[in-house]
């Protein structure tokens, strides 16, 4: 029959198992983010080349650049690169709330009392 010092070592394994898969599931959730931060950092780079392109073409024709033609031809792409900054700017503001929110709690699980650890 298992004892009381027992029960509180099972308890205590059962919330640093829970804790841990919590932590867990944050770290996914922080790569998988980051996994769309890339992509959307590689459609951001497509669309700077067609601004590029475009641009390059517009001085290819005239031997000159026209501003207001060129915003004409551009005007598209470049909406599309700030929303795609904004995009970015939100998801690296919630990979940095979970990482920031990653959090070990320490505590003595031989003991019979429950004195969680100081860090610092």
């Amino acid at each position: 029959m298992a004892g009381p010092g027992f029960d509180n070592i099972f308890n205590k394994m059962k919330e640093v198992t829970k804790q841990a898969a919590n932590e867990t599931n944050k770290a996914a959730k922080a790569a998988k983010l980051k996994m769309t931060v890339m992509s959307l950092n590689t459609e951001k780079t497509r669309h700077l080349q067609t601004v590029g392109q475009r641009t390059y073409t517009l001085f290819a024709e005239n031997q000159t650049i026209d501003g207001k033609l060129l915003q004409e031809k551009v005007m598209e792409e470049l909406k599309q690169i700030e929303r795609i900054e904004e995009r970015i700017k939100e998801l690296e503001a919630e990979i940095a709330d979970l990482q920031t929110g990653q959090h070990v709690n320490v505590t003595d699980v031989t003991g019979g009392e429950e004195k969680p650890r100081e860090e610092g």
